[in-house]
This record gives C-alpha cells, structure tokens and sequence, in this order.
C-alpha cells in the first residue's frame, strides 16, 4: 500500500510499507542525503602515497578502518577504492581484508585525514581511520577490488580507481577492522585508498 504524505520541508513523498512491515519513503532526495544530514556519515583517504607489503599483513596497511571493542557504534561501509601511481613490481591483487576480532590487541597507528560528510559539520568519528597500523593479526581477505600490473602507466590518459559501493553490505560492530592489503608490495609510495562509512547505534535495536 502506498500513500502521499508530507516530509518535514513540506515536499509531497511517497509512504510505502516494506517487508517487515516498517514504513519507508520514496522522494526526490539523494540517495545517502538523509544519512549525510545526521551529521554521522564520514570519508577518509590517505594523503600521501604508502608503499604496500607483500601480502595479507598485520603491520602498516594502507589504510585502516577499526571499531575498537566496547564501542557504542557500529561502522556501515558504503565504499571503498584504491588505486596506484607507480607501476607494480610484480603484479598484484588488491583486497580489502578483514580482522574480525581484536581482543589480543587493539588496531594502533597513526590517525588518517577524515572528514564529515557533512562538510562544516564538526562530529568526528567513533571509530579509528588510521594509517601505517598495527593489526591484531594478519587479516583474512574478503573483498577484490582490482589489479594492479607491471605494464607502463605512463601513456594511460587516466585510470579509475578500483573500488567497490558495498552500499551497507559490509557493517563493522565492535572488535573488528578492515584494511587495504595486496598481494606483493606495489611500487614505492604509490597507493591511495579511500573509504566512506556511516555510523549507527549499536547494538542497533
């Protein structure tokens, strides 16, 4: 059953019963707008090229997102992406890997440039972005998102980032990181990854 109503700016939208018998809206509003304006909605990305190590590691991946254990959040990632600037040595995949328990350790390193997606908005988040972490153990990989070759770069006009929208099909809860891996070094200082996330209660009942 659908039915006309107004939202609070007083624009007419669209009420619909869903599944589990909630009410949801259909409006002209973008896609993650309504999330953005909570003010709890984050991007992170690194500025300066990091230099990869070989395989699913424990020490300084790319770029980490953790959620320390105990936290009152929970972390829905709606994208990550990587990309490279220097040729690979060797080729290489790239993964965003998972730790899914940091009881043994905390998630430790250097805090990564964020910012609101709220641009003014002065939240920060509850969770740690970080780069040239210390992880509770080598992570296990649960995501491909590319390649990176050793073919010049050099004439490419430009390269798209390898990435993927998970679109809240990956939610970090308390005690769990993820983190850009590959699977041999890549070239020197030449990897940028970028991760946006939203934060909800948690447990989120």
């Amino acid at each position: 059953m659908q039915a006309e109503v107004r939202n609070s700016q007083g624009a007419v939208v669209t009420a619909r019963g869903t599944f589990d018998a909630s009410v949801g809206v259909q409006d002209t509003h973008g896609k993650y707008q309504e999330s953005v304006l909570r003010g709890n909605c984050f991007i992170s990305t690194n500025q300066s090229g990091v230099t990869t190590q070989a395989g699913l590691s424990g020490t300084t991946p790319v770029l980490t997102l953790a959620n320390p254990k105990g936290n009152n959040k929970q972390a829905v990632v709606w994208y990550a992406g990587v990309i490279f600037t220097v040729v690979n040595v060797a080729a290489a995949v790239a993964w965003l890997a998972a730790n899914v328990n940091n009881a043994a350790a905390a998630v430790t390193g250097t805090v990564a440039t964020f910012s609101n997606c709220l641009l003014g908005n002065t939240n920060s988040p509850s969770c740690q972005i970080l780069t040239a972490a210390t992880l509770p153990a080598a992570p296990i990989a649960i995501a491909t998102l590319g390649s990176g070759l050793t073919g010049a770069i050099t004439t490419i006009p430009y390269q798209l980032a390898m990435s993927r929208w998970f679109d809240g099909a990956l939610i970090l809860q308390p005690g769990s990181a993820i983190s850009f891996q590959t699977s041999t070094a890549s070239g020197a200082s030449s990897t940028f990854a970028e991760l946006i996330w939203e934060e909800i209660p948690y447990p989120n009942v």
